[in-house]
């Protein structure tokens, strides 16, 4: 066990031992004691003086009766003394009224009791007290005649007046403690509460507040102190505290278990809900009814909620809950207590300095351990929080380290890859010069030849052929040869216009005059093709790039020439939809085989039939990205009476320009 529960406990002990005198102050002999029950409580004095009394044993335990009771006492004299005084150790007494013969024969009234104000008491004193005259220091004999709504248990003591002085002295003395303690308690716990606004000490510190006040009523100080001739006052509070004891002491405990964050929340929440109900519907009653079954009711109903919160306790360190083990020693003591009060309280065992302050000595060893166990608690949890933040502290340093490393580490990688990609970017603009001189000197080296051919194919057909049209027609193909080449060089391969990154020159074109241009060309390499224009739905005027559309158009036009048989129907035409111009080229040939539909626009790649045609494979992977360039698409599929359909989409000339090819081929 802990040295400081150690100390508290011999401070338990210590407060047990110094009460002893002070609440073990009797007379010797014992007073013997006889009772009469008057239920209706309509006997008089002098009727009840000639009734049978039925004798009493050991200290008047009577529990809870309902109208008067009369108890008629045998006072043996104090040696010494002409008078003295009776006092009854309760003070949650009602009414209690003291009659005593005079000299004369004439019956005398003293009155005492909660319902009692001050001044109307022979001593301004918390419990009754009564002075006994002596004549002759012979035995007196008296008559009480009590009324209480609580227990009719109390022990009889009878006082000189020297010694009834030094037993106040020392019972102030040991209340003086007691509630010093409760103090102290509270205002540690309503501190502790400030600061760190844990709910346990807030809902310690009101069960600490709630006995105090509890104690104060039942024991009559805050009768006799705080609230002088207001009787009903003092019983409401002490209704109030007392019922508020039961359900406070289950929430601290519940809060202190950690079961209302648990997953037993809603047992907890459940149990909690039942005790304050039960306790707050029945305190009215109390209050203004003083129904007499309800005080031992609910003792029993209060003993059960104890014992329940005992077995959670049990259950709780069964489970290895380190903080339900002071809660397990304390609810042992407080339980002990309670139920020997309450045995007391029924008249199952006669009163005494034990079983009439058993109660207060288990509440003081339920708070004095428990607010150190919660104060323990709160610095072990503090402890840990503290040792987890600096393991925090310790990680996140640590993990700063590494990030720092990491850093470093992907900043030398970064600066080696910003090396590779200028070392790229420098290649890159190697190659694109080298690229940009051969284009240049590819130019320079045909733009002679296809002159020559040019000039010999005008000669020739200037010059000859006017008896024979096939020569004729054959002079004219290899003109309009020599022209397309040498626009395509002038246009299409000028250092100006292909880089490698495209320039894209947008501008008013007539789609009709690309589709006739595209007419002319395929027209001239034709082997007596039809070739039709379709153009009633175009626009009159359509934003684009005039010289890379009509590459790709006479690109379309040729193929559709060269990959069907002569006399075949070729079919430019198109119309706008929506903000696009789509452009098609139609022919009624053998089409594309299905399976070479998604490979036609590779680079190099050649259909399986086309081996009797010369061409490299390359013309429509640049048809097509001449389109992306212009953020259009160009498609190809098979018609379904036959033949193959080119279409290309242009879209107005606001749409963003693409910087890849994104167009896919359409089966």
């Amino acid at each position: 066990m802990p040295d400081r529960w150690r100390g508290y406990l011999c401070l338990c002990l210590l407060v047990l031992l110094a009460s002893w005198p002070a609440l073990a102050d009797t007379v010797a002999p014992p007073i013997r004691w006889a009772q009469l029950a008057d239920p209706q409580g309509q006997l008089n004095i002098e009727e009840a003086a000639h009734q049978r009394y039925a004798p009493g044993h050991g200290e008047p335990a009577l529990g809870y009766r309902a109208g008067a009771t009369w108890l008629r006492l045998e006072l043996p004299a104090l040696r010494g003394e002409h008078y003295g005084w009776l006092e009854l150790r309760s003070a949650l007494l009602d009414q209690v009224t003291f009659y005593q013969r005079d000299a004369d024969g004439r019956w005398q009234a003293q009155h005492a009791g909660d319902r009692v104000t001050l001044a109307a008491r022979t001593l301004d004193y918390r419990q009754p007290v009564f002075r006994v005259d002596w004549s002759d220091e012979q035995p007196a004999t008296v008559y009480l005649k009590l009324r209480s709504t609580s227990t009719l248990s109390f022990p009889l003591a009878l006082h000189t007046p020297s010694a009834f002085v030094s037993a106040v002295a020392r019972e102030q003395l040991l209340f003086g403690v007691f509630y010093a303690i409760h103090l102290v308690l509270l205002v540690s716990s309503a501190w502790f509460w400030l600061r760190t606004r844990s709910l346990p000490f807030a809902l310690f510190a009101l069960s600490v507040l709630a006995n105090l006040i509890s104690t104060l009523c039942a024991e009559g100080h805050a009768y006799q102190y705080l609230l002088p001739d207001r009787p009903w006052l003092s019983d409401t509070l002490y209704v109030v505290s007392w019922f508020a004891t039961t359900p406070l002491g289950m929430m601290f405990a519940w809060h202190y278990l950690g079961l209302y964050a648990g997953r037993w929340r809603r047992v907890a929440l459940g149990a909690t809900w039942l005790v304050a109900a039960i306790a707050l519907l029945v305190a009215p009653w109390l209050i203004w009814a003083n129904v007499n079954a309800l005080r031992p009711a609910y003792q029993l109903w209060a003993l059960f909620a104890n014992l329940l919160l005992l077995l959670v306790s049990l259950w709780q360190f069964v489970r290895g809950n380190r903080a339900a083990r002071p809660l397990l020693l304390v609810q042992l003591l407080f339980l002990g207590g309670i139920g020997l009060r309450l045995a007391r309280n029924t008249g199952l065992v006669e009163p005494g300095w034990l079983t009439d302050n058993a109660h207060y000595l288990g509440m003081m060893g339920f708070f004095l351990i428990m607010n150190s166990a919660i104060t323990w608690r709160y610095t072990d949890l503090r402890a840990e929080k503290e040792a987890a933040q600096a393991e925090a502290l310790r990680v996140a340093l640590e993990a700063e380290r590494t990030l720092e490393q990491q850093v470093l580490a992907r900043t030398h990688a970064l600066h080696e890859a910003m090396e590779q990609v200028e070392s790229a970017l420098l290649l890159e603009r190697h190659a694109q010069q080298q690229q940009q001189q051969f284009l240049a000197t590819v130019s320079h080296e045909l733009r002679t030849p296809l002159a020559v051919i040019d000039s010999a194919a005008q000669n020739l057909l200037l010059g000859g052929g006017e008896d024979n049209p096939h020569s004729r027609k054959r002079y004219q193909k290899i003109l309009n040869a020599s022209q397309r080449l040498t626009l395509l060089l002038q246009d299409a391969l000028s250092e100006k216009r292909f880089e490698l990154r495209h320039r894209i020159e947008r501008q008013p074109c007539a789609p009709i005059a690309l589709l006739q241009d595209a007419a002319r060309a395929a027209q001239a390499v034709s082997d007596e093709h039809t070739i039709e224009l379709q153009g009633e739905d175009l626009p009159a005027s359509w934003l684009c790039d005039t010289q890379l559309t009509m590459l790709v158009l006479r690109t379309l036009a040729d193929n559709a020439v060269k990959y069907t048989p002569p006399g075949s129907r070729i079919v430019l035409g198109g119309q706008q939809q929506g903000s696009e111009l789509v452009l098609e080229i139609r022919d009624n040939g053998p089409g594309i085989a299905p399976d070479e539909l998604a490979l036609v626009f590779g680079h190099g790649y050649r259909g399986r039939n086309n081996h009797e045609q010369a061409g490299s494979g390359q013309g429509l992977p640049l048809a097509r990205q001449m389109m992306v360039w212009q953020g259009g698409t160009l498609t190809l599929d098979n018609l379904p009476q036959g033949g193959c359909r080119a279409t290309i989409r242009l879209p107005a000339g606001d749409m963003p320009l693409q910087a890849s090819a994104t167009a896919t081929v359409s089966a």
